[in-house]
């Protein structure tokens, strides 16, 4: 492998503001030709396309009448047959569809608006169309008179998903989720949002991590072998049986259509490789075919090989599917350990050649769709540490590279070493919101609780911003909705009434004021939570029928046990494990912190009766901010007062009881989740002013952190406020966020008191920090000069985003988080 030297010492200086305390974090520095890719990646833009738009198009319409399966399948093959390809300068692991890793194509779901006064709600949004990037009037053209009418005609309704999901939808309950339904996409609520997926263009379920390891070790010719041989085992003399037959015929033309995937891209860097003036990356194009020649047709053989594979294996999902979010690679460290091992022993990488491949591998990851997620560390499937070199060498990779994809956590638990602690540690002073720490002994325990059998929950990994799946076996964790605690507790205190949409939302529970006692008033917040999840969960088994009548995915599902054996694609039920749909909350250290103040002023002390702080409520503390001030003394969570802590605890409590209620159809259940990324900020512009002193549609608590500002006896105490919640019982995780002074890592000791922190935080058995080390001075300035910081990263909600993306009251609401000292 050639490792350029060149380069611009101007450019070093760009993408590393800090070149010094970068390269003491890492062990092998970067190269020239990471930099390059990693600035050209930087300055791509997304493009619209619509090749596979067009594909699928003619494909579907010279199926019809064939098995859905049949006719997923056939459009799989020809879209990995026909769309155009690229590789670029510099790339050593190669994949992309057209001329631009960033390009989307568009989804036939993009093209409408919804709107009551056209027929079956819906008409063609053409300015939507001439608004896209990348289009030409060509492309426009052929959209509007060609592609929509297909899709949108008279009496095909029943081939586009989003107009199916919303013609089934009973009114009464489409009426209380959807605020606009002219609005493209339609507004939801907020207060309760069901049907993330119904409200979203061009996502299917995502939240997966395939099963890399049977690729890596069959290729996907040998997994096309699996499915011919349990064709032929098939009794056709069993009506059941027979109606196995679309589906398995469909995963074998997908699986020898992904086995070509690598004969295409090897014959185009021989093509290149031809017309190649410089040597050295003659040399390099020739060995990319070789490679691809091979894999992923067949069993990966070198490291290099298996990297390669890993990566057209992800990239096939984008080409399958609409650009579903949070399909991950999972924990790749133990994928290709034994690959690693073998290459080093036979001399044919260095150390320095494998960080590079790794690097490589870490930009494309970057490529248009999102919540990629690698972990390193953990324990594995014998309960022994799983940390190898590859651990330490995927964190020095996240500091080369420094782009916002992966998202990366590390796997924490007591046996983890404490050099991986460090590293970790020392990659987080970078400020880039990277990594964030797992418990693992919780996660195990999370996964137990499903249940599922121990080996594959000590094997689980992560999607998405950390939540778990059993990768290989899994049906992925789809979101169905989210609940909005603050505004939930608002419905309460109104009797179902929301003051922002002045419309009913919730059921009526009754007058607050003729509450005889707390618990009457909690028993009304249940019975709130209750009442809008039977809505969201109505919402998304509506999605998930819709699904599997209309978007089977045979390549996904040859990917996943136990489809294959039992004849079914992952969407009618065929795999091993499914706890979906997830459901998320937000607001629930709102609900907390004003159930505090309710019961100590208004139960106990009785200080203030429930008609002045109703009064207040509506009013919005307007010529009464003397009334709010006593409200913000109550204490508030993150302060190891449990006074406080056991409200939130309790609010996260029903959270988990209300949401595992619920079955699916694959014997498993729902499950919730703490992570509501953005929203925390979006679902405060919907709620009123709270009994916790918070004023009306300012942004709620970021998901389970302490509210901004209000955490103010230090990390150690947001610790011990947060072990006081069952987490365990939140079975698809929590978010915590934090954030550190910079100078904390300008001591001598200040790396290794903050690996003492995190062993803190796993003695607490909380199942997630993520920790941005980034000061507020620096976060103001790229707030008034966004193009001389456009490298800064931070840590939203779960996932990573580049600060000067993100919408002021965002942005501000980071800010305000507050910045610990110890």
């Amino acid at each position: 492998m050639v490792i350029h030297e060149e380069i611009d010492e101007s450019l070093i200086e760009v993408l590393h503001r800090d070149k010094a305390r970068m390269d003491s974090v890492v062990t092998i520095k970067v190269t020239p030709r990471v930099l390059r890719l990693r600035e050209w990646f930087l300055g791509l833009r997304s493009h619209l396309l619509i090749d596979k738009t067009r594909i699928e198009t003619r494909i579907m319409k010279e199926t019809e009448g064939e098995p859905i399966e049949t006719q997923r399948a056939k459009v799989f093959a020809a879209v990995v047959k026909e769309i155009p390809i690229s590789i670029f300068n510099d790339e050593l692991i190669v994949g992309c569809y057209g001329d631009n890793p960033l390009n989307r194509y568009v989804d036939p779901e993009e093209l409408d608006t919804i709107d009551p006064e056209v027929e079956e709600g819906y008409k063609v949004n053409e300015a939507y169309i001439h608004a896209q990037s990348g289009l030409s009037d060509e492309d426009r053209k052929e959209l509007v008179e060609e592609i929509v009418p297909y899709w949108k005609g008279e009496g095909n309704w029943e081939k586009n998903r989003k107009r199916r999901n919303y013609q089934l939808i009973p009114p009464e309950i489409f009426n209380r989720m959807v605020m606009d339904p002219k609005v493209r996409p339609p507004i939801n609520s907020l207060i309760y949002t069901p049907g993330y997926g119904l409200c979203e263009t061009g996502g299917q379920i995502g939240h997966n991590v395939l099963g890399y390891e049977k690729v890596l070790e069959k290729g996907f010719l040998g997994i096309k072998k699996d499915a011919e041989e349990r064709l032929v085992r098939l009794d056709r003399a069993d009506p059941e049986e027979v109606k196995k037959v679309p589906f398995i015929e469909s995963v074998i033309i997908a699986m020898e259509a992904a086995a070509e995937i690598g004969k295409r891209f090897a014959s185009r860097a021989r093509e290149m490789a031809e017309s190649e003036k410089d040597s050295e990356r003659k040399e390099e194009l020739l060995k990319i075919a070789d490679v691809c020649d091979w894999v992923p047709a067949n069993p990966a053989r070198t490291f290099w090989e298996a990297m390669q594979s890993l990566f057209f294996t992800r990239m096939l999902v984008w080409w399958e599917t609409a650009y579903t979010t949070a399909h991950s690679v999972g924990r790749i460290e133990r994928h290709l350990n034994p690959y690693y091992e073998n290459d080093i022993k036979e001399g044919i990488l260095t150390k320095e050649e494998t960080q590079e491949l790794l690097d490589c591998f870490l930009i494309k990851l970057n490529q248009a769709g999102g919540g990629n997620h690698v972990a390193v560390g953990g324990l594995n499937a014998n309960g022994q540490d799983s940390t190898n070199d590859l651990s330490y060498m995927i964190l020095d990779s996240m500091a080369h590279v420094r782009l916002i994809q992966p998202f990366l956590s590390v796997l924490v638990h007591g046996k983890t070493p404490d050099s991986l602690l460090i590293k970790s540690c020392q990659l987080m002073s970078l400020g880039t919101g990277h990594p964030v720490f797992i418990n693992h002994n919780v996660l195990i325990e999370q996964m137990l609780s499903l249940p599922v059998p121990l080996k594959h929950a000590r094997n689980a990994a992560q999607v998405g911003c950390y939540e778990p799946v059993i990768p290989g076996f899994d049906a992925g964790n789809a979101p169905a909705g989210l609940l909005n605690f603050a505004a939930i507790l608002e419905l309460v205190l109104t009797n179902g009434w929301s003051r922002v949409y002045q419309k009913k939302l919730g059921m009526e529970t009754g007058d607050p004021r003729l509450f005889k006692s707390f618990e009457e008033l909690k028993d009304a917040f249940r019975k709130q939570v209750d009442k809008l999840l039977k809505d969201i969960m109505l919402v998304d088994d509506i999605e998930k029928e819709t699904l599997e009548k209309l978007c089977p995915t045979p390549y996904e599902s040859a990917l996943i046990g136990d489809c294959i054996e039992k004849g079914l694609s992952r969407e009618a039920g065929g795999t091993r494990f499914n706890f979906s749909p997830v459901v998320s909350g937000v607001g629930a250290i709102d609900a907390g912190n004003s159930l505090a103040v309710i019961k100590k002023l208004v139960f106990e002390e009785k200080k203030i009766t429930m008609d002045q702080l109703c009064n207040a409520l509506e009013k919005n503390f307007k010529e009464n901010e003397e009334f709010r001030q006593m409200l913000l003394k109550v204490p508030k969570f993150g302060n190891d007062d449990d006074y406080v802590d056991e409200q939130v605890a309790w609010v996260s409590q029903v959270f988990a009881e209300e949401v595992i209620k619920w079955p699916n159809f694959q014997g498993g259940h729902a499950t919730p989740l703490g992570a509501p990324m953005q929203m925390y900020v979006h679902s405060g512009r919907v709620t009123g002013a709270l009994p916790s002193g918070r004023l009306a549609l300012t942004p709620l608590s970021d998901a389970w952190s302490p509210s901004a500002g209000t955490d103010l006896n230090g990390p150690t105490s947001v610790f011990k406020s947060m072990g006081k919640i069952d987490h365990v019982a939140l079975q698809s995780g929590v978010t915590l966020n934090m954030r550190l002074d910079p100078e904390t890592f300008k001591s001598k000791d200040g790396v290794g008191r903050t690996a003492d922190l995190i062993r803190t935080f796993v003695d607490q058995r909380i199942f997630h920090v993520q920790i941005n080390v980034i000061s507020s001075d620096t976060l103001k300035a790229a707030q008034k000069e966004p193009e001389k910081y456009r490298d800064v990263m931070v840590k939203v909600a779960g996932y990573s985003a580049y600060f000067y993306t993100l919408p002021k009251d965002l942005q501000d609401g980071i800010i305000a988080r507050t910045e610990h000292k110890f």
